[in-house]
Parts: C-alpha cells; structure tokens; sequence
C-alpha cells in the first residue's frame, strides 16, 4: 500500500471512529450497535475479493478497527 492510501484509509477510520463516538456519547445510538458496526466493518474487510492478497493492508485494517472498538468499549457512557 502506497503513502496515499494508507493515509487516507487511515483518516477513513479515524472518521468512523470519532463518529460512533459521538453518537454514542450523545445518546443517539446505543453502545451495542455502535461495535455491531464495528462487527460489520471488521467482517466485511475480512470477506473483500482482494483480502487475502492484501495482506498487509487487510492487517492494518484490522488492527485500526480493533482500535475502534477498543475505543468505543472504553470511552465514558453518557446516560
């Protein structure tokens, strides 16, 4: 993966990440459906065509989403 990409699939889930925050922290969705999306974004990086020659790329992933959830399952809830 060029600088370029990583870059900006980094500032991609960095984005996602500060977004479910938000939204969980401003009660507008729940904590659970937050790391559901997580579940999601993890599975569906997982099954892509090109995962399994992505390699590197499809580890980065991975491992930044576990960051996200991470976050999320750490991060104060507002009631």
């Amino acid at each position: 993966m060029d600088e370029a990409a990583q870059g900006i699939a980094t500032a991609a889930l960095t984005l996602q990440s500060c977004l479910l925050q938000a939204l969980v922290y401003k009660g507008i969705l729940s904590r659970d459906d937050a790391l559901d999306i997580v579940d999601r974004s993890q599975k569906a990086a997982r099954s892509a065509p090109s995962a399994v020659e992505a390699g590197v790329v499809a580890e980065i992933t991975q491992g930044c989403l576990e960051g996200v959830r991470e976050g999320l399952t750490e991060m104060p809830f507002r009631q």
